[in-house]
């Protein structure tokens, strides 16, 4: 009985979360209306394929879908020359252990939410060249380590 009522309390748990996950960040779209495109500018690097810079927006974008009522507007890839010493020796700073062996920086448009929410932006206003800086160690994926003005 208890494994029964386990295994139903997981997979409650897992519907509610694919919900929240899916009705926050990027704003739907009314009935009738398009979703907004969102622009993605990988840039050129000579540090990073296309697909590395790409795997980095997705990390940007998941990261992004927490904040409710946020709407999307572009990402795009800052340049090569965030991948700079100082930059790496301040993302390691920023997570125990962290053994992180490149950062990239990326950089979003998007409008806040029109009613008060948990974070500390205006309301209802557009943020442009938005910060998001990421890092990964050797042979790993990108995590987003820190992200703002």
């Amino acid at each position: 009985m208890k494994t029964v009522f386990k295994s139903m309390l997981c997979l409650m748990s897992a519907i509610c979360l694919i919900l929240a996950f899916a009705s926050c960040g990027e704003r739907k779209a009314e009935a009738g209306e398009a979703a907004p495109e969102v622009v993605i500018d990988l840039g050129e690097s000579e540090l990073y394929t296309q697909e590395e810079r790409s795997d980095a927006v997705s990390a940007v974008r998941t990261k992004f879908a927490t904040f409710a009522g946020c709407e999307l507007h572009s990402v795009r890839y800052a340049g090569d020359d965030a991948n700079s010493e100082e930059n790496l020796r301040w993302l390691n700073s920023l997570v125990d252990d962290a053994e992180f062996t490149q950062v990239a920086e990326f950089l979003t448009d998007f409008h806040s939410p029109v009613e008060d929410g948990p974070y500390a932006w205006e309301q209802d206003t557009e943020y442009r060249d938005y910060q998001w800086w990421l890092a990964r160690k050797k042979d790993g994926g990108w995590e987003v380590v820190s992200w703002g003005y």
